[in-house]
């Protein structure tokens, strides 16, 4: 009779018990994000392009998809020493309210750097600076992640006694890591098409799914590590030739492997088909940019989480090229088959930006030179004649932004006076240079050259001049002069194009012993070709 008493006294001294233990001691496991993206480098560098875009996805994806929460990500844009350090005393006082072995600190840096230092701007943090003040962070696990040029080899974080850590929530794996885009030496590359840095791409790819080879929707340090080296390899020896090699330092001891994202999260998903040697481009309407590069596998469906949106994935294997659009929304899964794929060139993409539905693929990759040719027809007015007209051609050597063009044309004119009837016939050689800026799909041209050549000018009698028997009088004159001009170019086709051209100059020829200069202006309307 007694027991049952005890019993009910126990168990309420338990609650109590539980109800007034530490807060730190019933604390949950925490996750805190250092995300630092910088363009700029020394004075010597070259800025870079998409840092800061790198650090952002970083940011994103393990917000979404790496159990950091969004109040512990700390994202910095172009910092300088003393922001990048404040951002880590903030990581400091959130993991200051955690037992050390509950914390773990993700650092990621995509800019310039050499084999000691990373450089914010002018200024060199060295990497044993900065491994010290990471370490004034109690955290159990340590992760960090450096996409930067010749980035330092030989110095990871201060080899603290590591505490007992696990990326899944239960402590099974302790110590630091330092994963390396490049290996000591090597310049870490970046690409305008996936319009990022080729490792920390290859990484975030792995990390929204591509890497998870056992399908458990779990994807692991190592897991991850060794998709973006692969990747990295592939990409830099196609797009370089210079090969970048991925590298990994780590301190690490693991009762189970160290899980980086776990892809079951809510989001949606995009399943790519079964494919050997084939290669995918899965491109974000709303972000402007390639979310995820990958090679599809034979043994396995490729999954990928991403945000809901409109997405267009672009398919290459061997000489045929295809276009999947989709539109997926929060919690959705979408799994791609042969039927949703369309024929399409190989160097298709989608044009960044735009609604999927309306995405118009480019059909050739932007290539170094193109050849040329056009004829038109200029009508205009000069200060002598009045009404100016004729035939031309044009040849031109293309670049992207600047164009070298010589042609030819003819021009016929003439005046009536009180006593004679003039006509004059020009033919002219032409050679001039021009700036071209693409505004959408038009072209805009500018330019300026010059213009020579022979003019004939045929005078005959009228009225009282012709009774008495005057004849008819033919002369010739060089005519040589500047011209500026101002066109719009439309493109028909892949090679045919429409140009509306607006002319100006002047035609300076020697007349009775001296030099008379003629202005004129017109516009042309001419039909072109590229190849």
């Amino acid at each position: 009779m007694t027991t049952r008493p005890l019993r009910r006294l126990a168990a309420a001294l338990t609650a109590v018990g539980l109800a007034c233990a530490p807060a730190e001691a019933l604390a949950e496991p925490v996750r805190i994000l250092v995300s630092a993206g910088s363009k700029l480098g020394l004075p010597a560098e070259r800025p870079l392009k998409f840092a800061d875009n790198d650090a952002r996805r970083v940011r994103d994806v393990m917000v979404s998809l790496g159990g950091v929460r969004s109040e512990h990500a700390f994202f910095l844009n172009e910092p300088n020493r003393g922001a990048l350090f404040a951002a880590i005393e903030r990581a400091k006082t959130v993991a200051q309210h955690h037992r050390a072995e509950e914390v773990t600190l993700v650092f990621y840096f995509s800019g310039h750097g050499d084999r000691d230092a990373l450089h914010l701007g002018s200024d060199r943090v060295l990497v044993s600076e900065l491994s010290a003040k990471l370490a004034e962070v109690p955290a159990g696990l340590r992760i960090a992640v450096t996409d930067a040029c010749r980035a330092t080899r030989d110095k990871g974080f201060t080899a603290d006694e590591p505490f007992t850590i696990s990326a899944t929530m239960i402590p099974q794996a302790s110590g630091q890591v330092w994963l390396h885009a490049s290996s000591d030496g090597e310049a870490a590359q970046e690409s305008d098409e996936l319009q990022g840095a080729l490792f920390t791409h290859a990484w975030l790819s792995g990390l929204r799914g591509a890497a998870d080879t056992n399908g458990d929707a779990r994807v692991t340090l190592d897991e991850s590590f060794a998709f973006a080296h692969s990747q990295t390899l592939i990409r830099s020896a196609k797009s370089s030739g210079v090969m970048q090699k991925p590298e990994a330092v780590m301190t690490l001891r693991e009762a189970a492997p160290v899980v980086l994202t776990q892809t079951s999260a809510h989001v949606a998903s995009v399943t790519l088909p079964r494919a050997r040697d084939t290669h995918f481009l899965v491109y974000s309407a709303a972000g402007k940019s390639v979310l995820s590069e990958l090679w599809g596998s034979p043994d396995r469906a490729l999954t990928l989480r991403v945000p809901p949106g409109r997405y267009v994935v672009h398919r290459r294997a061997g000489a045929a090229g295809s276009v999947a659009q989709i539109a997926i929304a929060a919690g959705e899964s979408r799994r791609l088959e042969e039927r949703d794929f369309t024929a399409a060139s190989l160097e298709t993409v989608a044009r960044k930006g735009d609604d999927p539905d309306r995405a118009e693929p480019t059909t050739t990759a932007p290539r170094a030179t193109q050849h040329e040719i056009s004829a038109g027809y200029d009508t205009g007015v000069n200060a002598r004649t009045g009404f100016v007209h004729g035939p031309r051609a044009t040849y031109a050597h293309a670049w992207r932004w600047l164009a070298l063009t010589v042609g030819g044309g003819a021009e016929l004119t003439g005046r009536s006076l009180s006593d004679k009837d003039e006509s004059l016939v020009g033919g002219y050689a032409r050679a001039g240079l021009e700036l071209r800026l693409p505004i959408g799909p038009l072209t805009l041209r500018a330019g300026a050259g010059g213009r020579a050549g022979l003019v004939v000018q045929t005078i005959t009698a009228t009225g009282a001049a012709a009774i008495s028997g005057a004849a008819s009088e033919t002369k010739n004159a060089f005519a040589f002069g500047p011209e500026v001009v101002v066109a719009g170019r439309l493109p028909l086709s892949r090679a045919w194009f429409a140009d509306l051209s607006a002319t100006g100059g002047v035609s300076f020829l020697r007349e009775e012993g001296a030099l008379t200069g003629i202005a004129g202006a017109g516009g042309a309307l001419a039909l072109g070709a590229r190849f």
